[in-house]
C-alpha cells in the first residue's frame, strides 16, 4: 500500500498534508475480504455490473470463505453471482452442462458463451441470454453456434461474438458474428471474419472501433491484421490499425486512454495500444503468460493476472528476467505509463489467474489459484478500498494552550464488506520516529510542542487506507 503523510511539520493542524497531492482514487488492498465465495474449479471470466459480480468458468460448486473444499458447497454449474458490496451469494444460477468463458450484460439480460450445450436443461448451443436475477434461459433468444464462444461485447444494434465457431445460426460465420439482441438472430449486414480463433472483442469508449483479437492473422481475408485489428461496429468492414504484436493476444480491456492487451509469447506481454490509431503507447514484460487484465479509469490503474513470477520491465516478455521485480500472478500498472505499481497480492497455482475485473474501488481475480493475498481460498478472491479518514481536531487548528487536544478521524469505509475502524499512531520529531500503533477514531495529545498524528482506516482482513496526518501545536 503507498502511504501518505505530512510534507512538513508546520505550527497549526493541517487537516490533510499529502506529499505530491491528492491521488485520484484509494489503491485496493492486498487481502482478499472475507466475504469472497470460493469456487471448486478454476474461474475464466467476471464481470461486475454496479453491485453484482457475474462469474463464470469450470467449476460446479462454491463456498464460503474459509470452507475447506467438500464442505459447506452450494451448487453452481458454471456461473454465479455475488454482491460485491455485502459478500453475498446471489441466487443468479443459469445451470449449464460446460464450461462459460464469456459474459456480457445488458440490462436485465445476461448473455453467456462457452462451451455449453445447456442451460438449465434447456438446449442452447454455446450462447444463450439468461435472466439477470435469476439465471433462467430466455427462450426467445435462440442463437446458436458450432464452436466455443469466447467472447461477447454489446453494441447499439446487436450482440457482438468470438470464438472458434465457424458458423452462426447454421450460416458461415468464421470466429465473428453479430446477432440480434432478443432474438439471436444473424445480422446478416455485419461481415467481419479472421482465419484464426478470437479470444477478445470489444468496443472502444466512443464505440466508433469493434477492437478484435485473438490467433488469427487476418481479418475480412486481408493480411497484416496479425493478432489485433479494429472493424467497424456497423458493416464490419476492416478499419486502420498501425501496431500488431509479435504474441497471440489472449484477452483485452479498454477505456479512453487505451486498449490494453493480454497475451503470451515468449514469457508473456502486457501493451497498451492508442483506441484510435492502434500506434502502441507502451510495452511491459513478464516471465510467463498474462492471460487476465482490467483496467479502473477512476485510479488510471491496469490490473493484470497470469502464471508469472516477475515484471520484467519495458520490455518484451521473456523466460528469465534480466531486472527482475517479484509479482507472483498479479500485478497492477499505471495505465499511461505502465510503470508497475506497489500492489502485490499475490497467488499460487501453476496457471494462476484467468480473469479479473475492476470497478466501483474493487478488484475481483479468479483462476486457478487455492491461495491468494496469504489467504486460503480458491479460484475467486475480491479486493476492496477503504476511503482515506477525515481528520479534525479539537483546536479548530490553531496553536493552543489548551491541553489536551483530541484528534478525531471520521468518513471512511470499505467498498466490500469488512471496515472495522481506525489505526493511529503519533510522532514528536516532525514524522522522523512514530509511535506504537493504536487503535481508535481518537487520539490524545498532552505534549507541549508540535505533535504529528496520522490515521489509517482498517477492514477486518488487514487492509488499510492510505495514511492520513495532522499536526498539533499545544504553546506553553
Amino acid at each position: 500500500m503507498r502511504t501518505r503523510v505530512g510534507a512538513a511539520v508546520i505550527a497549526v493542524l493541517a487537516t490533510l498534508i499529502v506529499a505530491g497531492g491528492a491521488e485520484a482514487a484509494v489503491p485496493p488492498g492486498s487481502i482478499p475480504v472475507g466475504a469472497s465465495w470460493q469456487t471448486n474449479g478454476r474461474v475464466e471470466t467476471i464481470v461486475v455490473v454496479g453491485s453484482t459480480a457475474y462469474v463464470g468458468g469450470e467449476f460446479t460448486s462454491v463456498r464460503p470463505s474459509g470452507s475447506p473444499l467438500g464442505t459447506d458447497e452450494v451448487v453452481r454449474n458454471h456461473a454465479y453471482a455475488v454482491n460485491v458490496q455485502t459478500g453475498e451469494l446471489l441466487p443468479w444460477d443459469p445451470d449449464t452442462n460446460n464450461t462459460v468463458q464469456s459474459i456480457a450484460v445488458s440490462g436485465q439480460t445476461v448473455y453467456i458463451g462457452g462451451t455449453f450445450g445447456t442451460v438449465g436443461d434447456k438446449a442452447h448451443a454455446r450462447v444463450a441470454a439468461v435472466d439477470a436475477t435469476t439465471g433462467a434461459p430466455i427462450q426467445t433468444f435462440k442463437a446458436k453456434t458450432n464452436g466455443s464462444v469466447n467472447a461477447l461485447a454489446i453494441g447499439a444494434t446487436g450482440l457482438y461474438m468470438g470464438g472458434a465457431f465457424t458458423t452462426a445460426d447454421k450460416a458461415t460465420a468464421n470466429h465473428l458474428a453479430q446477432v440480434d439482441l432478443a432474438t439471436g438472430a444473424l445480422v446478416s449486414g455485419w461481415t467481419a471474419s479472421t482465419d484464426q480463433k478470437v479470444t477478445a472483442i470489444g468496443l472502444t469508449a466512443d464505440g466508433t472501433r469493434l477492437i478484435v483479437a485473438g490467433n488469427f492473422q487476418t481479418i475480412n481475408s486481408s493480411f497484416g491484421q496479425r493478432y489485433i485489428g479494429a472493424v467497424s461496429p456497423a458493416t464490419g468492414a476492416t478499419l486502420s490499425w498501425l501496431s500488431h504484436p509479435s504474441y497471440p493476444v489472449i484477452t483485452l480491456a479498454i477505456d479512453s486512454h487505451g486498449v490494453f492487451v493480454a497475451g503470451n509469447g515468449n514469457g508473456g506481454n502486457v501493451a497498451s495500444f492508442n483506441p484510435t490509431t492502434g500506434l502502441q503507447q507502451w510495452i511491459g514484460g513478464v516471465d510467463g503468460n498474462v492471460q487476465a487484465i482490467a483496467v479502473d479509469s477512476a485510479a488510471s490503474t491496469v490490473y493484470v493476472g497470469g502464471h508469472f513470477n516477475n515484471y520484467c520491465g519495458h520490455t518484451g516478455g521473456m523466460n528469465v528476467c534480466w531486472t527482475p521485480t517479484v509479482r507472483d500472478h498479479l500485478m497492477s500498472l499505471d495505465e499511461l505509463t505502465g510503470n508497475i505499481l506497489p500492489w502485490h497480492p499475490s497467488a499460487n497455482g501453476v496457471l494462476g489467474v484467468f480473469a479479473m475485473a475492476a470497478s466501483n474501488g474493487t478488484v475481483e481475480a479468479g483462476g486457478d489459484f487455492t491461495k491468494i493475498g496469504g489467504v486460503a481460498q480458491q479460484g475467486f478472491g475480491e479486493f476492496s478500498a477503504i476511503s482515506d479518514p477525515t481528520v479534525t481536531d479539537s483546536c479548530g487548528g490553531a496553536p493552543t494552550n489548551v491541553n489536551p487536544v483530541t484528534v478525531t478521524a471520521a468518513g471512511s469505509a470499505s467498498t466490500g464488506p469488512g471496515f472495522s475502524g481506525y489505526k493511529y499512531q503519533t510522532s514528536t520529531d516532525g514524522g522522523v520516529t512514530w509511535g506504537a500503533l493504536r487503535n481508535g477514531p481518537t487520539a490524545t495529545v498532552k505534549t507541549v510542542g508540535t505533535t504529528m498524528v496520522r490515521f489509517e482506516a482498517v477492514d477486518d482482513y488487514g487492509n488499510a487506507s492510505n495514511w492520513v496526518s495532522d499536526s498539533v501545536t499545544i504553546t506553553p
